[in-house]
């Protein structure tokens, strides 16, 4: 039977996994359990959380208890970070029902995201305005908010595959490369590197970078050192796209 302070434990966790799976660094994800923690009457809490997984050990009846929560994927959702950020703050501060948290923790995991035509268009529109912004002409833009289209139907299709991160953002940044290097060459465009350099901004992990820095900046270096291994793996794979997208090009006798 689980006792009363396991059940405060599990919630606990179940809530920083909540936050880590959204972007949230790695102190907020530590101080928001700690604070549930203790709002709830728990103290002395250890607490250690990493990229991967989750792990907190109480005191109960004079032995330790451990849980261990797995996170396998972790995306940028500011909306759902923010709403279980203040869903945390308000249970230190009014410690409602347990059952009641997790029932706010599961409406918030519930909500749906932007309909996939919204996201299509922010997508399109993004590798659209930075082609603009790194001196495309009007033509570059259209075509960059072509391979934003694209982005994003490649990004669900191999998600939906379960493609690991480096095989997901090689193939969308390779596609990227032979839409616009076709686009010039059929004389519809005019700088294919304009219009790559654009549509890959979607791709480029600009959030966990600065994540990166803020844990390494808190005193996490083994958090940010694994993350900064991420980014780095991301930038990899992207580079590698485009570099088979032009080698093949090359090769197949396309003028670049």
């Amino acid at each position: 039977m689980i006792t009363n302070q396991e059940h405060i434990l599990k919630t606990a966790c179940k809530l920083g996994r909540n936050i880590l799976e959204n972007g949230g660094e790695i102190y907020r994800v530590e101080e928001s359990i700690n604070y549930f923690l203790e709002a709830y009457g728990i103290f002395d809490a250890q607490i250690l959380a990493i990229p991967s997984s989750i792990m907190v050990t109480i005191i109960i009846n004079d032995k330790p208890v451990t849980m261990i929560e797995r996170v396998k994927n972790v995306t940028q959702n500011l909306d759902k970070l923010s709403k279980f950020n203040d869903l945390s703050r308000k249970c230190c501060k009014n410690t409602p029902p347990l059952n009641e948290v997790e029932k706010k923790i599961d409406n918030i995991r519930k909500e749906t995201e932007y309909k996939f035509s919204t996201l299509l268009l922010a997508y399109g529109f993004a590798g659209m305005f930075f082609c603009l912004f790194w001196k495309g002409d009007l033509r570059d833009g259209i075509v960059a908010f072509i391979c934003g289209l694209s982005t994003k139907y490649c990004v669900d299709y191999m998600t939906k595959r379960k493609a690991n991160i480096f095989f997901l953002n090689a193939i969308s940044s390779a596609v990227i490369g032979y839409i616009a290097i076709g686009f010039v060459n059929f004389g519809f465009a005019e700088h294919y590197d304009k219009i790559i350099i654009g549509a890959i901004m979607s791709l480029v992990p600009g959030v966990p970078l600065t994540n990166v820095m803020r844990d390494i900046i808190a005193g996490d270096i083994i958090t940010g050192t694994a993350k900064l291994s991420q980014v780095l793996l991301i930038a990899t794979a992207i580079a590698v796209g485009i570099a088979i997208a032009l080698s093949t090009s090359m090769i197949l006798g396309v003028n670049i």
